[in-house]
C-alpha cells in the first residue's frame, strides 16, 4: 500500500490517542484534496460575485473555482490573462514573502500583514485570529493598493477565523 504524507500524518495522530484533532484532519483533507467539494458550496467562493471583483482586477472574471485544495477560491479572467484568488488556511501556515519584489509590511491588515509582487500580480495577506488570509490579483489593475483593498473587503465579508 502506498502512503502519502497526509496518510502518514493521520496514522501517527490516530495511533497517539485514537482521535484526530480537527486542525490535523483539516490539514490532511487539504493535502489529499478531500477538502475540495463543489465550488458552489465553498464558503470562500460565496464571498464575491465575479462583478464584485472586476474593480480589483480591471477585467471581467468568470465564476469562482476551488483553489488551494478547497481552502480558497479563484475567479479566472474571461480572457485567460488574469485572476483574483482568496485563500484562508490555519494561521500556522502563514507565508510572508519578505524577499519578494515590492514587499512591504502592512500591519493594519493583521498579524504579519504584508503586500508584495507575485508572479506578475500582487498579493496581500495577514494572520486574522486562527487563520492566515491571503488575496492575489493578476490583471490590468493588479497593484499593491488594490490587493490591500481586496484584503480589507474580504475580511469585512468573512466571519472571524
Amino acid at each position: 500500500m502506498k502512503y502519502t504524507l497526509a496518510t502518514s500524518m493521520l496514522l501517527i495522530l490516530t495511533a497517539c490517542g485514537g482521535n484526530v484533532p480537527k486542525d490535523a484532519q483539516k490539514t490532511a483533507d487539504i493535502l489529499t484534496g478531500d477538502a475540495k467539494g463543489a465550488a458552489a458550496d465553498n464558503p470562500v467562493c460565496k464571498l464575491f460575485a465575479p462583478a464584485d471583483l472586476q474593480t480589483y482586477a480591471g477585467e471581467p472574471l468568470n465564476t469562482g473555482e476551488n483553489a488551494g485544495g478547497g481552502t480558497g477560491c479563484q475567479w479566472p479572467a474571461k480572457d485567460g490573462e488574469g485572476f483574483v484568488m482568496v485563500v484562508a488556511v490555519p494561521a500556522d501556515y502563514a507565508e510572508v514573502p519578505s524577499l519578494a519584489e515590492g514587499f512591504r509590511e502592512v500591519p493594519e491588515l493583521g498579524g504579519k500583514g504584508f503586500a508584495a509582487a507575485d508572479m506578475g500580480g500582487w498579493v496581500a495577506g495577514a494572520v486574522r485570529g486562527k487563520e492566515f488570509v491571503k488575496v492575489s490579483i493578476s490583471g490590468g489593475k493588479a497593484t499593491a493598493d488594490n490587493a490591500i483593498a481586496l484584503f480589507k473587503e474580504t475580511v469585512k465579508r468573512r466571519p472571524a477565523g
